[in-house]
């Protein structure tokens, strides 16, 4: 019994300072290494600068080769008004040429009046069909009357088609006469729309 109290376990040596560092795994970095400089961390400007300058050179080319070219160019060529009791009937007058190698056909056609209080109004084309009906009824319409412009008309590659539409607003022919702005936008099947403003 004596024997084992006085029995003291052997210590383990003390680790020498001279000793090399024994190597931790390849994912451990000296701090000072890590923070020695920028220079480990940052990539040379130079081949970023130059990558960048490649990409917008790309995207310079794929914008002009697929920019939108226009469909058809005009102008609105006349404008009536005639009062119809709270409301304004108008009868728009256009002349506009197919730019493109084939033909247009009209999908719809719409106009819009910016009064002088900033207040905007949209209206659809009235039914060619209804044409005759809005002349008989309101004849200061129907001067210089030429085609009437309608949704599924066609027109041909490379020509000029001048034609009108009839529109109406909520506003008496005072308040449009004082409008601010009036525009008429087509669109066409497959092909971007055609907006053209009163000069």
């Amino acid at each position: 019994m004596p024997d084992e109290i006085n029995s003291v376990p052997p210590s383990l040596p003390a680790p020498s300072p001279t000793q090399p560092q024994t190597n931790r795994g390849i994912g451990h970095l000296s701090m000072a290494e890590e923070m020695d400089s920028a220079k480990w961390t940052l990539p040379p400007i130079v081949p970023i600068l130059i990558g960048l300058a490649a990409v917008a050179v790309v995207v310079g080319i794929v914008m002009f080769v697929f920019r939108a070219t226009p469909t058809a160019t005009g102008t609105i060529a006349k404008v009536i008004a005639a009062q119809q009791e709270a409301n304004v009937l108008v009868a728009i007058h256009v002349k506009f040429e197919n730019l493109t190698d084939q033909p247009l056909q009209i999908r719809n056609i719409n106009a819009e009046l910016e009064a002088a209080d900033t207040k905007k109004y949209t209206d659809i084309a009235a039914p060619a069909v209804d044409l005759d009906r809005y002349f008989q009824a309101f004849p200061q319409l129907g001067e210089g009357r030429v085609t009437p412009l309608k949704e599924e008309l066609k027109i041909p590659a490379k020509t000029s088609q001048a034609g009108m539409a009839i529109f109406s607003y909520p506003v008496d022919k005072t308040a449009f006469d004082a409008r601010k702005s009036l525009s008429v936008r087509i669109e066409f099947y497959d092909r971007p729309a055609m907006v053209l403003h009163q000069p």
